[in-house]
């Protein structure tokens, strides 16, 4: 018997195998020197590897073998023996806790040989081979029998189909018989009639040219009839917005087409592996209808292009009468948006995921465009149809045909574009709040919170930390990006790329906060924010805004949404029982015949009103239970689209003392002759006097203390976010201030918040009137615009690439920061342009400075002085795309590609190709294709501050305005229309109050508007540009100048 470590063998059967092995090719074998332990003596043993055992003899030409070990659950690793004449030495040790066998070799690399061979001897993974055999062998079975049943019906298809040659053949034989009869008699028949008379064939021809004559003639008619048409130039302009449907709905099928086969079926599959990175479920929440939708526009698709082919007779209403039933799956594809980006977030915090969406994102099928805007784009589309049906129905007669179809088609994609936009502001807000959360470094996991909502964000500069006991001197002071939500405010400091938030004071709880409004001595633009958290020393930090104006403004937000948190607990009010949660009352939100609610697309989200009459709305704006800060601010800029500022603040005035006359015994006049005289404004006696309880007076004094808090709080928000509207009515500012004069003359009741909130409104309207921009912008335009010049003059001082686009990009933010919100509304900027005087004006100096660029690139008299100023431009064009500046991007782009540019060839061949690739770059941002679709996923990628181009938000408001109407059929006021034009304009307010940190020259701004108001008209630009580079002509200049050269 033959035995290691207390195992026995029975010994023929293993002697057996040592002799099989012997013989074996392939096994590893040879001499090895061996120990039982470190203190005993090495021994010679001749060794061999045979599958799981391991055998060793005394010599190479033993027949029995020593010893054997089975290696089943060993472990074979180099060791250190301390013997210096044995280096290469490893150890055999059993899974038992035996004594390992001590092995060495002569060389290393005999030594890696055997522990490799040892190591792999083991028969669980001969096992695991073996199975993965067998399963490749099932495979190839399987694949086998089914070519095998394929072959047998191939060979039973290919047997009918030799039947059916056969029988094809026998009738072919039989048709040729035939013909060859009928031939034989039409030549019989052909003899005795003979050929037919030459006046027959001319006959014939005639006919065929009086036909041909015909249809010209009627064809002619048709065209001059068209042509001379009242309609003539609508139908064209008719038929160019058909030919734009289609090429945007040929790129909207391209978008599907990469979201389904580029993201959806990878990520399918990739769900269906062993090693899943997500579910099926998460697959669907985040994809649904994908595929629906793709087959949808592909159908649609292909009626228009088989319609366009029938041009001039397009007919396209019985395509959008098949198309509307369908899109029914979009309002599902909506509801579901909001989830599908929440379960996508989820997702990439798994790292399989991650890099593989990473992968599929960095194809070039997917443009550079990641998943989000992707799945994004299907909501853009139904107001992209509706925008286009305004266009046709504009250029389409009266008595068209298709008029009544394209109008029910518009109808009904109004009432789904209006539901799509508000999911849209909701989806866009999570977007933007993910794309802060990828800014932060290690990101931030508050973020993914979805109750809360983006509100605004700008620069802050920090200057103290302390707390009661000690203050903090070894935090890094100074600048912070400052990004506020409805329940969290991030205090982040730039380092390179990347945002880093401080442990300590970086993250704010707001419903852990309390706002100090009192700036200090040294520091007017200051406030305080205390943190109150379990700690039992809480900190105060200090933070100073860019100026008094930006100071309310963050007061205001931020007091904003301090108090919507504050007022989430269960609250008692006199004379309505309610709490302050309104989405615990869902009768809040029934619809009545003065008020109408959007459809929620999502559960646990309050509703929005859609339609309502002007009470409800003022009501709304002044109950304590609706405090969203979005109501507020959409409230506030847009109510002069239905009311004026008179009737508002006449509401707000009469909310406050109808709480005033709820109290008992509240000291009241009898005659109030203190309230203004106007149809707004109701007089108030007091309430007869009678006994009330103790808890009645409590609680009436609670409400009304809620409603006075109210009052100040829209009156705040009101003075510092639309100070314009007391500027331009000084009546309304008279009767606010009256108003507040009256409130604090009469505080006997006031409590000590309202008698502050008081005393802030006057500060508040001190420091607004007493503002004034550190710039008069509007008077240097008017001062230099209005001079008149020729190209000569500008030639002015030197001035680098860097500092004249840093300066231009201040020159753009300030005259956007002058543009009030009033000029955006009803189309100020087309209908009267008194009311938008500085949209206007940015869209002539937009102008201007076109004009400017190619005057400047005119003004040399050589080829190679042009070509230098445009390399000079595009450098320019380029740093401004680096600092945000998208307007004066578009404004240098524009010139440079007037065609009175673009035809100086000369010219042109001396730029070089890297400044030519530069400028299609650039023009491809500022197309202005899709309503400058490009430029507008620039501005969304950017990290304010950022200078956008104007004209991309008007043609937003233009399309909104147009598509929507301020009342319903009930005469409602349809306020998802102002939501829709407050989410734009809110977007612009949001560039106008982040400020770039760049030094104001004001030589160089100087030599800017100089040579703006000095530009060439866009005649002398084409009269310049052929007297330099003449048709079909070498200029004597550019000669001269290249052989300078």
């Amino acid at each position: 018997m033959l035995n290691y470590s207390s195992m026995r063998f029975h010994e023929p059967p293993f002697l057996h195998v040592a002799a099989t092995a012997r013989v074996t090719s392939g096994t590893v074998s040879g001499y090895l020197f061996k120990k039982s332990s470190e203190g005993s003596k090495w021994q010679t043993k001749w060794c061999l590897v045979y599958k799981n055992l391991f055998f060793y003899y005394e010599r190479e030409s033993s027949t029995r073998p020593s010893g054997v070990v089975l290696l089943e659950g060993c472990q074979c690793q180099r060791t250190v023996v301390h013997d210096d004449s044995r280096q290469f030495s490893f150890t055999i040790s059993p899974a038992s806790d035996k004594q390992p066998m001590i092995l060495a070799s002569e060389n290393e690399a005999d030594c890696l040989n055997w522990v490799n061979a040892i190591s792999s001897s083991s028969m669980t993974k001969l096992e695991k081979d073996n199975q993965e055999l067998q399963g490749k062998l099932c495979e190839v079975q399987k694949q086998l029998d089914i070519e095998e049943d394929a072959r047998g019906e191939c060979q039973a298809f290919t047997h009918e189909q030799v039947i059916t040659i056969r029988q094809l053949r026998e009738e072919n034989s039989k048709l040729k018989k035939n013909i060859e009869e009928l031939r034989q008699e039409r030549q019989q028949r052909e003899g005795i009639a003979g050929q037919r008379s030459e006046e027959e064939r001319i006959k014939a021809l005639v006919s065929s040219v009086a036909h041909r004559w015909y249809n010209l003639t009627r064809w002619r008619k048709i065209i001059e009839m068209y042509v001379k048409s009242e309609h003539a130039d609508s139908m064209k302009k008719r038929n160019r917005v058909l030919w734009q449907l289609m090429k945007s709905e040929e790129e909207y099928v391209s978008q599907l087409s990469t979201l389904v086969n580029c993201f959806y079926k990878p990520l399918k599959m990739a769900a269906s592996s062993s090693h899943p990175p997500l579910s099926h479920a998460q697959l669907n929440l985040i994809f649904r209808n994908c595929e629906t939708l793709y087959f949808i526009h592909q159908i649609f698709l292909q009626g228009l292009q088989v319609r366009m082919e029938k041009w001039p007779v397009l007919v396209l209403g019985d395509l959008f009468d098949m198309l509307l039933p369908l899109l029914v799956v979009y309002q599902d594809f909506v509801r579901n948006h909001a989830s599908s980006l929440e379960v996508l977030t989820q997702c990439k915090h798994n790292h399989n995921f991650y890099s593989l969406l990473e992968k599929h994102e960095k194809k070039p099928a997917a443009f550079g465009h990641s998943l989000e805007m992707y799945l994004t784009f299907p909501i853009q589309r139904i107001p992209g149809y509706v925008a286009l049906l305004n266009q046709l129905l504009a250029f389409t007669p009266p008595d068209h045909v298709e008029r009544v179809k394209f109008e029910e088609a518009r109808c009904k994609l109004q009432e789904l574009s209006v539901v799509i936009y508000e999911q849209k502001s909701d989806s866009e807000s999570m977007y933007k709040t993910l794309s802060i959360e990828k800014m932060i470094n290690g990101g931030c996991h508050v973020l993914f919170d979805t109750n809360q909502h983006f509100v605004r964000q700008g620069m802050l500069r920090l200057t103290s930390v302390y707390t009661k006991t000690s203050i903090r001197k070894d935090l890094k002071l100074g600048a912070r990006h400052c990004f506020l939500f409805t329940n969290h405010m991030l205090l982040a400091e730039r380092v390179g790329e990347q945002l880093h938030i401080n442990k300590e004071y970086g993250l704010v709880a707001l419903n852990h906060c309390l706002l100090i409004e009192e700036a200090e001595e040294q520091e007017t633009s200051s406030f305080k924010m205390t943190l109150l958290d379990t700690s039992p020393d809480p900190r105060v930090i200090t933070l100073v805004a860019e100026s008094p104006r930006d100071k309310a403004t963050w007061i205001v937000d931020i007091g904003q949404c301090i108090e919507n948190l504050q007022s989430q607990g269960p609250t008692q009010c006199y004379g309505r029982g309610y709490t302050n949660d309104p989405r615990s009352d869902p009768k809040l939100f029934a619809d009545g015949p003065t008020i109408k609610y959007s459809l929620r697309m999502n559960s646990g989200q309050t509703p929005k009103v859609r339609y309502a009459s002007l009470d409800k709305l003022l009501e709304r704006l002044m109950d304590a239970r609706f405090l969203g800060v979005e109501y507020l601010n959409t409230f506030l800029l847009t109510y002069r689209c239905f009311t004026d500022g008179h009737t508002v603040l006449g509401y707000i005035i009469n909310t406050y003392y109808d709480a005033l006359a709820k109290l008992p015994d509240n000291g009241v006049p009898e005659s109030p002759s203190y309230l203004p005289k106007n149809n707004n404004f109701e007089k108030h006696s007091p309430p007869p006097r009678h006994s009330i309880s103790s808890e009645s007076v409590f609680m009436a004094a609670k409400y009304y203390s809620e409603v006075a808090m109210r009052v100040f709080n829209v009156i705040k928000s009101w003075i510092s976010k639309y100070y314009q509207d007391f500027v331009t009515d000084p009546t309304l500012h008279h009767r606010l201030m009256t108003f507040l004069e009256q409130v604090a003359s009469n505080d006997s009741n006031m409590t000590q918040c309202g008698r502050k909130a008081v005393n802030i409104i006057h500060r508040s309207l001190a420091l607004q009137e007493s503002a004034r921009p550190a710039y008069p912008i509007a008077d240097i335009y008017n001062h230099y615009f209005n001079k008149s010049g020729n190209y000569s003059c500008l030639s002015g001082l030197p001035v680098e690439c860097e500092m004249l686009a840093q300066q231009l990009t201040i020159l753009e933010h300030w005259a956007l920061t002058e543009i009030t919100p009033n000029e955006f509304l009803d189309k100020a900027w087309v209908k009267d342009k008194e009311r938008a005087p500085h949209i206007c004006s940015i869209m002539q100096r937009c102008d201007k400075m076109s004009n400017m660029v190619a005057s400047e690139v005119l003004a040399g008299e050589t080829a190679t002085t042009r070509a230098k100023t445009i390399i000079k431009w595009v450098t320019v064009a380029k740093l401004c795309r680096q600092h945000n500046n998208f307007a004066s991007l578009l404004q240098i782009v524009a010139g440079l590609t007037f065609s009175a540019i673009q035809r100086l060839k000369y010219t042109w061949s001396l730029v070089t190709s890297e400044m030519k690739n530069e400028l299609n770059m650039l023009k491809e941002v500022v197309s202005v294709s899709n309503r400058f679709k490009n430029m507008k996923a620039e501005i969304k990628r950017c990290d304010p501050p950022c200078v956008p181009y104007v004209g991309v938000y008007l043609a937003d408001l233009i399309s909104i305005e147009e598509g929507v109407q301020n009342l319903n059929s009930n005469g409602l006021i349809n306020f998802a229309k102002m939501r829709m034009l407050a989410h734009t304009i809110l977007e612009i307010r949001l560039y106008q109050q982040t400020h770039f940190e760049v030094e104001v020259v004001p030589d160089v701004i100087k030599h800017i508007l100089v040579n703006c108001s000095n530009a060439l008209s866009e005649d002398k630009i084409f009269e310049r540009s052929y007297t330099l580079e003449p048709r079909n002509q070498r200029p004597a200049a550019l000669e001269n100048s290249s052989s300078s050269a």
